[in-house]
């Protein structure tokens, strides 16, 4: 009897352990273990070979922007699965910006767009961002092989909820039918017993999906009969039944969500008392536990109310914590987006003319979005994703869901309904319980990413030529626009070196020697890379994304688009056909930024300062000079105790646009300066912030006052950056002077910003774009985010009537 019970003991303390285990990893994952998500905003949809892909990217954690990935990797990939081009961009403010130059050799096709951080490589990779695209040739043409109806082939999934079907047990069992393509079809039939007799008629409710009761006998098995739209008969067992077991029942009324677990009599005896547990988004919003002891059905309400909008994963456990049932179930309340008003008190579609776009955001807080203008009838797919399905949708299940942005631009009863097929016929399945309660964590292959680090290893070195311990690599790094940066590097390992948070884009000439002994040089040499992830070979390309071919219409203008291209050998590359009248005389400041600033350093929402005329100005340091010149920054102190405040934030200092701090930049001297540029709040370059803007201070360089790195004596080699964030060309028509000898404008895109930036002071811009020569209705689509995570969706389509 003592025994026993201390084996009791023993196994009711183990339960106890299982809890506190599974309750603990659960706050293990949502604070240590995130899952990230990409949302893509492209500037349209379908594409043809010589144009650029546009796109921002939107990174998330849970509810919120993602402040874990630093670097963006975005890859174009043919239908084999080989990588036809990779990017890599620096994300600043959970955000990042980049394009695709298609070579107008690139045969026609289904490609593949995707994008991840190296931390989301560490899961399931069928959760990264994945796009499909159909991607014309020049001539706007694309090989679009129909399927002949013989080689058609269907399929048909049975999902029973909860996971399973029981014997004797009533169950509401989902079921998607698709194509050989994956796309939906529609279908209806009925569920037959061994004996041929019918028990249940089906039919497809919304995109294939549907779903009916079935309560199994014991012994039996089951088979549907059904039929196509086009009159194919087709049959597909349903799953086995299991002798004993649960079943569990979720339905949603008002502000909560009610489940039903019903038991067979005969269950193991920890089946008797099950434990509840709900998740929203990795965060835990209710626990309990229920006796079965006495009963064979229990029921509860989960409150949902007042959460956030998202997927809700209900799963039912044993009394020991063994999982038995699994359901997830959408929470909308609706509680997911921020107001803006997109206007044009502008409009005007004749050849070429003038339009002002408004966007008004009534809210103070910081927003970050992208802003897409496109001919109107190449410009979207109905079925594409959005930010908004993505985010709380697609982003968090398996498997293709057809037209998404639907459950979400409609809050009807008929939505929520069909939206809850889309719960009950797709699995997600981010978490391994069995692993859980042991306290097991997921191998993280990936560690979280800094941004662009320099690493160099020391060849040669034994114990007869070793490397100071203080050793350190000084680094000139000349970029292509003849721009340098400086920076010293110190060992991480006894052959190693580092440098972290070189923003260095496109490749550059890297020049080195030794600090300390330079005589190092002589019996080692030095390997130079970047920290990026350097990809994963065959990644497999997924195939429950099946291409949405697009329209007639769509395909019809693209190709009309194509051949106004080729007819008057018009470009796609706007720069090499600015249109005016008369030659504009770039500004002084234009001239600088280009000889200066790269990547989101010419942003051209700054203050500039011209040191080469301006320099000679009596001032104790750059701190001294900027005050009273630059509305809103508050400078104050002298010296090295110098405090800088814009709109309540410290802005981002830098020197040749590497980070430096207070102390750094007031000891460069004036005669050293040529330019310096005052960037608003927020800056997007900002590592961490940049809430409070940024100031960035650049020395003279090259035959201004600096000696040819190569004539320092200094070995050298290459270094690869982050790619270069291309500006998109908008034409400037103000002054045009139509004449036989002006190129024609052909473009689809009519406008591309990815960083539309607003707070408390700017609340409402002004865009002017000008219109090619035939577009009669715009599409305009506006895409974002504020900094607590509400998100924005407008699409309009705006053309004059008369």
């Amino acid at each position: 009897m003592k025994k026993i019970l201390v084996l009791f003991i023993f196994i009711m303390s183990m339960v106890v352990v299982r809890s506190q285990v599974i309750d603990s990893m659960v706050n293990v994952y949502a604070e240590q273990i995130p899952f990230e998500k990409l949302h893509l905003h492209f500037d349209k949809d379908v594409y043809r070979a010589g144009e650029t892909i546009w796109f921002k990217a939107y990174l998330f954690a849970g509810f919120s922007p993602s402040l874990v990935g630093k670097n963006l990797y975005a890859e174009l990939v043919s239908s084999s699965g080989n990588v036809v081009q990779r990017k890599v961009y620096p994300i600043i403010e959970s955000a990042s910006a980049g394009s695709f130059d298609v070579p107008d050799s690139l045969s026609s096709g289904n490609y593949l767009i995707r994008s991840y951080t190296a931390w989301m490589l560490n899961f399931d990779t069928a959760f990264l961002f994945q796009k499909n695209i159909q991607l014309l040739d020049k001539n706007g043409l694309f090989p679009n092989k129909k399927i002949a109806e013989s080689d058609n082939q269907y399929s048909m999934q049975f999902l029973p909820e909860g996971g399973n079907l029981v014997n004797t047990l009533t169950s509401v069992v989902a079921f998607i039918a698709t194509d050989k393509s994956g796309l939906p079809i529609k279908v209806k039939g009925q569920i037959v017993n061994g004996k041929g007799e019918s028990v249940s008629e089906f039919s497809s409710l919304h995109d294939g999906m549907g779903s009916f009761e079935l309560t199994p006998n014991i012994n039996e098995t089951y088979l549907a009969k059904w039929t196509t739209e086009d009159g194919k008969q087709q049959t597909t067992p349903l799953p086995v039944a299991k002798e004993q077991g649960c079943v569990l029942k979720l339905t949603g009324v008002g502000g909560r969500k009610l489940f039903q677990i019903t038991r067979t009599k005969d269950v193991p005896a920890d089946w008797r008392k099950v434990n509840i547990i709900a998740l929203l988004d990795q965060v835990r919003i209710y626990k309990a536990k229920a006796n079965l002891e006495d009963l064979t059905i229990t029921t509860g309400a989960i409150p949902t109310a007042d959460l956030p909008s998202g997927i809700l994963q209900v799963t039912i456990f044993s009394d020991t914590w063994e999982p038995i049932a699994e359901r997830i179930m959408m929470v909308d309340n609706n509680n997911y987006s921020f107001d803006v008003n997109v206007n044009t008190p502008e409009l005007n579609t004749n050849f070429r003319a003038k339009n002002t776009l408004e966007i008004t955001v009534e809210d103070t807080l910081l927003t970050n979005m992208s802003l897409a203008i496109t001919d109107a009838a190449v410009g979207r797919l109905s079925s594409a994703d959005n930010i908004i399905s993505r985010l709380l949708l697609t982003g968090d299940i398996k498997g293709y869901v057809h037209n998404p942005s639907y459950y979400f631009s409609n809050p009807s009863d008929s939505s929520a309904q069909h939206l809850d097929l889309v719960m009950l016929t797709h699995g997600w399945r981010k978490y391994n319980w069995g692993s859980m309660s042991r306290g097991k964590k997921p191998a993280l292959k990936y560690p979280y990413e800094n941004y662009l680090a320099i690493e160099a290893k020391a060849y040669g070195v034994t114990n007869v030529t070793p490397i100071r311990p203080d050793e350190q690599i000084f680094v000139i790094v000349q970029t292509k626009d003849l721009g340098r940066k400086f920076f010293e590097m110190t060992k991480s390992g006894p052959d190693k070196f580092y440098s972290p948070g070189v923003f260095i884009f496109d490749t550059a000439t890297l020049y080195y020697q030794f600090m300390k002994d330079k005589k190092s040089a002589k019996d080692l040499s030095l390997g130079f890379t970047n920290n990026f992830f350097k990809g994963v070979k065959n990644m497999e390309v997924v195939k429950a994304n099946p291409l949405i071919i697009a329209d007639t219409a769509m395909l019809s203008r693209a190709k009309f688009f194509a051949e106004k291209n080729n007819q008057f050998n018009y470009g796609n590359v706007l720069e090499a056909v600015t249109v005016k009248s008369k030659t504009r005389i770039k500004s002084r400041s234009e001239e600088l930024d280009e000889k200066y600033a790269s990547g989101m350093f010419r942003s051209s929402d700054a203050y500039t300062f011209d040191f080469t005329t301006d320099g000679s100005a009596a001032f104790i340091n750059i701190f001294s000079y900027l005050q009273g010149r630059v509305a809103g920054l508050q400078i104050s102190g002298i010296g090295s105790n110098v405090n800088l405040s814009w709109r309540g934030s410290s802005p981002m200092l830098y020197l040749n646009e590497m980070p430096s701090d207070v102390e750094g930049l007031s000891t460069v001297s004036a005669a050293d300066i040529a330019y310096v540029k005052v960037l608003r709040p927020p800056f997007m370059g900002g590592i961490g912030g940049g809430a409070g803007g940024a100031i960035a201070v650049y020395t003279r360089r090259g035959s201004e006052r600096q000696p040819e790195p190569g004539s320092l004596g200094l070995n050298k080699t290459i270094i690869v950056g982050y790619n270069s964030v291309k500006q998109f060309y908008s034409p400037d028509y103000q002054d045009l002077t139509v004449s036989a000898n002006t190129p024609s404008d052909f473009r689809s895109t009519l406008y591309w910003n990815p960083f539309v930036l607003t707070d408390g002071n700017r609340q409402k811009l002004k865009f002017t774009f000008y219109n090619n020569d035939i577009t009669k209705a715009f599409r305009i689509v506006l895409e974002g985010v504020n900094e607590i995570g509400k998100l924005v969706r407008i699409e309009k389509v705006f053309q004059q009537t008369k």
